[in-house]
C-alpha cells in the first residue's frame, strides 16, 4: 500500500483547528482569545504560502516563526511610533521653553517700564 502524505494545507488546517477548540477554547482572558484571533487573521493566515515553502519541519515551528516575525514587525512599529512622538514632544518642550523666555523678558521690559515712571 502507498502512503499519503497530506499537504501543507490540509496539515495547516488540522493545526489550526486543533489549536481553536484545545488552546483557544482553554483560554480564560478574552485579550488572550482576541489575540490569537488577531495572529492568525494577520499573520499565519497571510502567510499560508511562506510556510508551506518552509522546509522546517512541523507547522507548528512554521506557525512560531511566523508569529514571532508577525510579532517583532509590531515592535519595530511601536519604537519608530514612540520615536517620532518623542521628536514631536521635544519640539513641544523647546517651543514651550522659547514662549516662556519671551514672557519673561516683555515681564522684565513691563516692571522696567513701570518702575522709570
Amino acid at each position: 500500500m502507498g502512503r499519503i502524505t497530506p499537504s501543507f494545507r490540509q496539515l495547516y488546517e488540522e493545526t489550526i483547528a486543533e489549536l481553536k477548540s484545545e488552546l483557544q477554547s482553554a483560554m480564560v482572558d478574552l485579550g488572550h482569545k482576541s489575540a490569537f484571533d488577531l495572529i492568525l487573521k494577520d499573520a499565519w493566515n497571510r502567510e499560508q504560502a511562506a510556510m508551506g515553502n518552509s522546509t522546517l519541519p512541523t507547522v507548528c515551528d512554521k506557525l512560531n516563526l511566523v508569529a514571532s516575525i508577525y510579532n517583532r514587525k509590531l515592535i519595530a512599529s511601536l519604537v519608530k511610533e514612540s520615536k517620532d512622538k518623542d521628536i514631536k514632544l521635544k519640539q513641544v518642550s523647546d517651543r514651550v521653553v522659547e514662549l516662556e523666555n519671551t514672557v519673561k523678558i516683555i515681564m522684565d521690559k513691563l516692571r522696567d517700564s513701570a518702575l522709570s515712571k
